[in-house]
């Protein structure tokens, strides 16, 4: 069997194609599934881009790992937001978002009968990367009971020779689980002993409910002397999911060899784009950060009272845009949420979308309108 048949089908297609067919079949659709926000980028950012636009110079090929302009702005971010001091130069690469990265981290060291770890819970893009490149993802399980982290003993009994990556992603893309440094330095120290790269997928890290900063992998380890690797991404921190603009920054050995695979398969980020993100990152960014990362906390606030009053089960989260509910009366996840859609009209995301793990579960997104949160969370409160 070949590489792109060992690939299972593509979760939010999946959901793409169900929902199409119910609007076509007259069904009043609210869609609460895919998380891409609904409110648009913040218009200072579109007028720094407007003008990036106008100038000649920004419709030539862009800096191919990214322009210093942009590379010491994040650097600078960095530093003034988590207390991590990182070298441009060698340890800053700008990715066209962190998909990208994420995809083709497994290409830089994955051979032929190499393997990575992936978490059950997960997005699915870690293991299917590491398919694409000839490995073998191995899941580790994330559980309510450890407050969807993994097991370190169960990490260690998985990794052996031959395990090149460890993908984690704090905080939790579907759960809102977070990490704090304590957990950051144990696995750290896991993959040093291991000789395993550990990669943070933080894309989520500036959606925090409670106002403030969560702690990210960086701020605890050393990146110019451990292998460790962080992807962040401007999609949720400014509604800016279309414009595609992201960066990863580690270990400078880990850097170089994406930015040879990026060398390779892209021509860079648009310099228009670029120059945006430089403007969003820079002594700003509080502030055009609170204009956007304040309504999800009150669409949560409100979306969940409704549901526990129901009797639904949620997951106490900290950070992202999405709400992990239990499926009511021990119905499996991909049932519950086709019923959903066919019977009320609602769509959620069956935990099952994110690894065996997720059965028992569905994910509600928060990037919906007001209106549809509450109609939507009317009609699960009243369905069961």
């Amino acid at each position: 069997m070949g590489r792109l048949q060992k690939l299972p089908p593509y979760l939010f297609a999946a959901l793409d194609a169900a929902k199409r067919r119910a609007r076509e079949a007259g069904v009043a659709v609210v869609d609460l599934g895919i998380g891409d926000p609904d409110r648009p980028t913040p218009p200072e950012l579109i007028d720094v881009m407007a003008r990036a636009i106008a100038d000649p110079a920004c419709h030539r090929y862009p800096a191919q790992r990214g322009d210093m302009v942009l590379r010491t702005a994040i650097a600078t971010w960095l530093q003034r937001r988590h207390g991590v001091a990182v070298d441009p130069a060698t340890q800053v690469l700008v990715l066209l978002g962190s998909k990208e990265g994420l995809g083709h981290l497994p290409v830089t060291c994955v051979q032929e009968g190499d393997n990575t770890l992936v978490p059950d819970i997960g997005y699915p893009v870690y293991g299917q990367a590491t398919i694409l490149a000839g490995g073998e993802p191995r899941t580790f399980h994330l559980t309510a009971a450890n407050g969807f982290r993994p097991d370190l003993a169960e990490l260690d009994a998985l990794i052996d020779d031959r395990t090149r990556l460890l993908f984690l992603n704090y905080p939790n893309n579907p759960t809102g689980a977070t990490a704090d440094p304590v957990f950051w330095r144990q696995v750290a120290d896991l993959c040093a002993r291991r000789g395993v790269t550990l990669v943070n997928d933080a894309a989520y890290l500036e959606m925090s409910l409670d106002g403030g900063a969560q702690p990210c992998l960086l701020a605890t380890a050393d990146a110019t002397k451990e292998r460790v690797i962080e992807l962040h991404s401007l999609s949720k921190m400014f509604n800016m999911t279309g414009w595609r603009v992201a960066f990863a920054v580690g270990h400078p050995e880990l850097i170089e060899s994406l930015g040879r695979v990026k060398d390779t398969m892209d021509s860079g980020v648009f310099t228009a784009i670029q120059r945006t993100a430089a403007y969003a990152l820079g002594p700003d960014f509080e502030r055009l950060l609170a204009g956007v990362a304040e309504p999800y906390r009150a669409r949560r606030n409100r979306l969940v009272a409704t549901l526990e009053q129901a009797g639904y089960e949620i997951f106490p989260a900290k950070a992202t845009f999405y709400v992990w509910c239990r499926v009511p009366g021990g119905e499996g996840s991909a049932a519950y949420c086709q019923r959903a859609l066919a019977e009320i009209g609602v769509v959620v995301t069956p935990g099952t979308g994110f690894g065996t793990g997720g059965e028992g579960w569905f994910r509600i997104s928060l990037t919906a309108s007001e209106t549809d949160l509450e109609e939507g969370a009317r009609r699960l409160a009243g369905w069961r």
